[in-house]
């Protein structure tokens, strides 16, 4: 793996992603009211779940390192 991808900036960029997922929750419940919410909710709590999941296997990775 290329030093610019190190597991702990993998794990870091994942953490980002959820959030960023995470945050993108509140729109889709109160401003997008018409979209089929279930849905979008759904898809929403997908994104942040893989994150979540890629980001503890990055850990994983990063402490088989040491």
């Amino acid at each position: 793996m290329s030093s610019a991808l190190t597991p702990k900036r993998v794990a870091v960029l994942h953490y980002c992603m959820a959030s960023v997922w995470t945050l993108l929750l509140i729109p889709t419940l109160i401003l997008w009211k018409n979209s089929v919410l279930w849905i979008a909710f759904m898809s929403l709590y997908a994104n942040v779940a893989a994150h979540l999941s890629a980001a503890k296997a990055s850990r994983a990775e990063q402490e088989a390192e040491k």
